[in-house]
Formats: C-alpha cells, structure tokens, sequence
C-alpha cells in the first residue's frame, strides 16, 4: 500500500532479521524491496537520468519481483550478487534499504519531485519529460492539478503545450480512472487478437502483429501493442480510431495512435511503410533492456538501429527490413524468438549459434493436471477426455483434489479408489486418447501428504501441491516440500510457489533448493499454465532446467476449455528457454511411463 499523498514514510517498511543478528528496518518481503527499485528507477527516468541507469534499476526491480528466497537475507549474507543484474551499486542499495528502511538516494530525490509525478508520467501523451515540464512550469503535480490546469487553460502557458495537446490530454485522464495496472496476459490477449484481426482487414494494411510484452508473452501487460505495415498509414489509423471497441483516442500521430478501449485497457498503434516494417516489429517487441544491449552491438559494429531503419555510422546509409530478421541478420545474430528478448543472454546465443530449439505447444503430448466434476472440476471426465483428445492429446491424467482441501470437494482414500476403477472403465470404451489415474494430493501444513503411501503407489501420476499455509516461514515451507520431493510415490510439485498474479504472491520459497531437491530425487516441476498462476515463472524455470530437473507443462483444466490454456503455459516455459527434451509431457506415454518407474524404483 503506498503511503498517503504527501507521505515521506518509505513504502512497505517492515522488520526483518539480519545474518549478523540484529534487527534491521528494511522491507521484509522481495515485493517491497522491488518496489523501492521500482520507484527509483521512475524517479531517475522522471530527473531525465541516461537509459542504461534507469535499466539497471528496473531489471534489479524484476530480478528483486521475480526471486522467492529472501532478497534482504541474500544481501546481509553477502550473496546478494548470485543474482543477475546485481553489481556494486544495487548491492550497496539493497543493504543501505535493510539497515535504514529506505535509500539516500531516492529520499533526495522524493525530496525534490512529488511522488504523484511518477503516476502522472505514466498517462498517455505525457511521459517523464512532460511531466516534470508541467510540474517545474505550473506546478501540475498529480491527476487533480492536471485536470485544473486543462479546465482553467493554465496547461497552454506550458512550452510546447496548445490546443491540440489540451484536448487530447483531456481525454486521456477521462480514460485513465478505468484503466488497470496491469492485466493477466489471459485477458489481454483475446481483446489483442480481436482487434489485430480487425486491423489486418483495413484497406492498405499488408502486415500486422502485436508487440511489446503481450508478444513477448510475459504474464501481465500494462497495455496492448499493435503494429501495422500500410501503403497509406493515415488511412489506417483513421480507420482504427473508429472501431467499436475504441473508447476514445488519447493521442494521434503521423505515424501513432494511442487510444482507451472499452474494456479498460490503454492501447497503441504503430503503423510505417511496409519496407520498414520488420524495423517497427523488431523495435516495438521489446523489450528495453533488449534493444539497448542490442543498439550497443550494433554500434560497435558501425551501425545505428532505430524503429524505421538501421544506418551505417560511417557512410549514412540506410537500410530497411521488411522483416525483422533483417535486422538481426545485419548484425551478424541468428533471429531471436521474442519470447527471449529480455538481454539474459540471447544475444551472446545469437551470436555464438547456441540458441534453444524452444518449445511449442504442438511438442505436448499429454497433460498431467486435469480435474472433473469428482472433486471442484465442472464437467465429467469423458466430455473432458473428448475434449483432450479433439484437441490432439495422446493422454491425460485425472488430477482430483485429495480430502484435506476443504470446501467438500477433496476426495477421501475410499474415493479415491472408487475413482481409479472408473477411470478405467472410462478408458477402455475411448479410443484415440489413455487416461490415467492421479491425484493432486495436499502437502499440509505439518508436511504430511494427504493420502497413505499404500494408495499413491496405485496411482500412475502423482502431483502434490500446497494449498494452506502460505504465510509460514521458508523454514516452514521448505520442510513441506521438501517432505514431497523426499516421497518416492511423488511424481510432480504442483504450481511450486502458489503465486496468483496480480492477487497473491508467492509463499516463501527457496528455489535454488527446491531444483536442487528436484534434481537429485528426480521430482518433476511444474509450469501451472492457467494464466492467473504462470508457476513456475520463466526465470524459476530456467533454474530448474539448468539444475537438470526435468518439468511438465501442465493445464490444471477444471472444464473443457481449460486445455486452451496451455497455450500459455509453452509461452511462459519458452521465457524460461525450455525446449522439448525439457518437458516430461512431450514424451509419447510408453516413455512417460518408463521414466515414472525408474524414477519411482530409484527413490524407494
């Protein structure tokens, strides 16, 4: 919760213990300490501070966002540079923020703009530099003022500020109440597809695609990006500014539109002349950090990239790409999937030949985690079985809740049972798809597993999941865990951090233990692929793969449509570099099965 307006108390100052005993004042949880990164890094883009220092702040913030062990305890036990994107600097920061409960430099810098600048920066049309040109030549310091400024024509004594810039900053902040923080990728995504669909059928337009986040598949956006290739631009921003789904324009261009759709989200559109198209897509994918590391090759090699085109240094001559592996190709990288467009390390891969083969969602066989109507599914196991296999699924394991779930939908060992026979009842009259019996059985909060050992080991899959107890130590949490990696008739952990995107964040979880623990007891994890979870997040998933523990992509499908989602689940398992061979349930069902045993035999 951010602090009253005109509050200088940190935001989510807590306690926590230090490695050296005492008591410190900084955040206590990771989603706190990346806040204070966060806020610095706008802060920094706000004083106009160069790109590559802002970046370094907000990839600490991601790094900080995305790490489930304690980042406050990695920094007072000196480990805190284990982590990427953590040098000298953000070390120093991170401890000055335990000890202190906030840092030097973002209280001199909360000292000189208004904390409301850096939500007014974030409005359509406006940005860092006007905002802080509103703030030093009007005084507009948050929404309220900024609306006085347009209604009293304050605004037009701002340089640079007319009319134009009056009306359409006007209605961006009548927009702007309706607009999420960010929205979960399962939501934006069919709005997206929907209106890129509509772009490609106006007149001109001879390519379109989504950008930005959305098509580098992270699991929340902030807004929708869209760009076009058009033998007449104006025509096609005239003709999207007027679809049904367009709230109102925000901002307009020759070559952009910025609009509000009905739904909430905020969306821009980029249109250019189709031989610079591949430019566009390749600038506008993202993400920052990505295309600055990649204008810092291209420089070196005696070019400059910008989103029409890429120009040698030397003699000015300019060349444009219809499609972006042109500009890759330029400077000498193989292209690189979006998914990976993050600057961790594709760009080196691209160079040296050693990018993955990633996964594609046609790659999956199976599916591991499926409920029905036994437990809190909503439809019966042969329509979802039909529906598995209508969508190309060789086989599916029935994963009900087991009796300690609550809610009355967990079923008891004797239903458990029953359901095993029905199972396979149902089996023998289905052709084209197998089913298979599990459960996915709680790991409670005392670490005991939910079913007898003598019921698991009837069962063909096994998947064990925390459901309760999500505020316990990591002390607390691990032994859970651990105690279900240690269980040799448990074959997967399922959604291993319990993370809700946007709802509830991850319990305390040590991941460099858990692959670890995966590894070695040959346990798989799994990438949870309903899109409200994600979990394991891309960068957890890469950790798993390169500790050498194998994962499944998984639909946790409580209906018939819920297999749609895996979709989802590739996306965030391509974000963590996972190829095939990665992923358990590529596997065709006599090698799953083979592999089950073996793993099962070894841990007994």
């Amino acid at each position: 919760m951010r602090p009253a307006e005109g509050s200088a108390e940190p935001l989510g100052v807590g306690e926590v213990h230090s490695a050296r005993g005492d008591v410190a004042a900084g955040p206590s949880s990771n989603a706190e300490v990346a806040r204070h990164f966060q806020m610095l890094a706008d802060y920094l883009s706000l004083e106009g501070a160069s790109v590559y220092r802002t970046l370094a702040y907000q990839r600490a913030a991601d790094t900080f966002r995305d790490h489930s062990t304690s980042v406050a305890r990695l920094a007072t036990e000196g480990r805190l540079r284990d982590l990427p994107a953590v040098g000298d600097a953000i070390e120093a920061k991170v401890l000055e923020l335990v000890d202190t409960g906030t840092m030097r430099a973002l209280e001199e810098l909360r000292a000189r703009f208004p904390e409301t600048l850096l939500e007014l920066m974030r409005l359509p049309g406006v940005g860092p530099k006007t905002a802080r040109r509103l703030y030093e030549t009007i005084g507009v310091t948050d929404l309220g003022t900024l609306r006085l400024a347009i209604d009293t024509g304050d605004l037009l004594k701002v340089p640079g500020m007319g009319e134009k810039s009056r009306g359409r900053l006007r209605q961006a902040v009548e927009a702007l109440p309706t607009r999420p923080e960010r929205s979960l990728l399962g939501v934006v995504e069919p709005q997206a597809v929907a209106l890129l669909h509509a772009l490609r059928a106006l007149p001109g337009v001879t390519a379109a695609d989504v950008a930005g986040s959305l098509r580098r598949r992270r699991s929340t956006s902030r807004d929708v990006d869209l760009v076009a290739a058009s033998t007449d631009p104006e025509q096609t921003l005239e003709g999207f500014a007027v679809m049904p789904e367009v709230a109102g324009v925000a901002e307009r261009g020759g070559t952009k539109l910025v609009v509000g759709l009905h739904s909430g989200l905020n969306l821009d559109l980029r249109v250019v002349a189709p031989a610079s198209y591949g430019d566009l897509l390749q600038h506008s994918t993202g993400s920052a950090a990505h295309n600055v590391a990649l204008r810092a090759l291209a420089q070196k090699r005696g070019f400059k990239i910008s989103e029409y085109t890429v120009e040698e240094t030397t003699t000015g001559r300019a060349h444009r790409f219809a499609e972006e592996d042109g500009v890759y190709s330029l400077l000498g990288l193989a292209w690189i999937p979006p998914e990976l467009r993050e600057d961790r390390g594709e760009i080196q891969a691209a160079a040296g030949g050693s990018l993955p083969r990633l996964l594609e969602l046609d790659d999956l066989r199976g599916d591991l985690h499926v409920h029905s109507d036994w437990s809190d599914g909503r439809a019966g196991m042969r329509e979802m079985a039909i529906a598995a296999r209508d969508l190309g699924l060789e086989y599916i394991c029935f994963s009900d809740h087991s009796q300690s779930l609550g809610m009355g939908v967990g079923l008891t060992p004797d239903q458990v049972r029953s359901q095993i026979a029905a199972i396979r009842e149902l089996d023998a009259t289905l052709d084209g798809i197998t089913l298979l019996t599990g459960t996915e059985v709680d790991i409670l909060a005392d670490g005991r597993i939910d079913l007898p050992d003598d019921l698991l080991v009837e069962l063909d899959f096994v998947t064990a999941s925390i459901h309760s107890g999500f505020s316990q130590s990591s002390e607390q949490i691990m032994r859970r865990l651990n105690a279900a990696l240690e269980n040799p008739h448990v074959d997967a952990i399922g959604h291993p951090t319990g993370r809700l995107l946007t709802r509830r964040a991850p319990y305390e979880v040590d991941i460099e233990a858990l692959v670890r623990g995966a590894a070695r007891t040959r346990t798989i994890l799994e990438i949870n692929a309903a899109y409200h979870r994600l979990d394991l997040s891309a960068p957890h998933a890469r950790m798993a793969k390169d500790a050498g523990a194998l994962l499944t992509v998984s639909s946790d499908a409580h209906d018939p449509l819920g297999f749609t989602l895996l979709r989802y689940g590739v996306g965030e398992a391509r974000r963590g570099w996972l190829e095939a061979s990665d992923v358990l349930n590529t596997r065709p069902l006599a090698e799953v099965r083979a592999w089950l045993e073996t793993s099962r035999s070894s841990g007994s």
